[in-house]
């Protein structure tokens, strides 16, 4: 039993290497690198191959908007296009629900289409750490928000 224990520890410890890896390429902007990583975890770590290159797409294409590398954003927003959609919906509200902790507040339109979304998908994990976040009658701002603005027209 111990010999099982410690090789789930040593494969958790691998794992967690590789996510962070992978959350120092994305911070770098090292696009290639990124994908491979996140490739190397899908198969490797038992994650969904869409969700996390949706993830890793959308990372990117926010690194490259705030350095003002417009075509770079664009070239990973396209890349996003390319995932499942469900994996596209899930990776925006979440980024949606991480930066409304991080305020403590939604706009209500985002808000509720993070409610609904939540509801229909039965993420009520989604519908409890919403639950602490306050909807306001106001438009979205800030760098998320002009990323979504101006190129999240290619997602359709």
């Amino acid at each position: 039993m111990k010999e099982l224990d410690d090789a789930a520890s040593q494969g958790e410890d691998y794992l967690t290497r590789q996510q962070r890896a992978l959350a120092e390429a994305v911070i770098e902007g090292a696009g290639d690198r990124s994908f491979r990583l996140a490739e190397h975890l899908a198969a490797e770590g038992g994650v969904r191959r869409s969700d996390i290159l949706a993830a890793t797409s959308l990372f990117l294409a926010y690194r490259a908007f705030r350095d003002g590398k417009a075509e770079e954003a664009k070239r990973f927003m396209t890349r996003l296009r390319e995932q499942d959609r469900d994996s596209v919906k899930l990776v925006r509200h979440l980024v949606r629900l991480e930066a409304a902790r991080a305020k403590g507040w939604l706009p209500k339109s985002q808000y509720e289409e993070l409610i609904s979304y939540a509801w229909r998908e039965k993420r009520f994990d989604l519908v409890l750490r919403a639950g602490k976040i306050e909807s306001r009658d106001v438009a979205s701002t800030g760098g998320w928000a002009e990323l979504e603005r101006k190129y999240c027209p290619l997602l359709t």
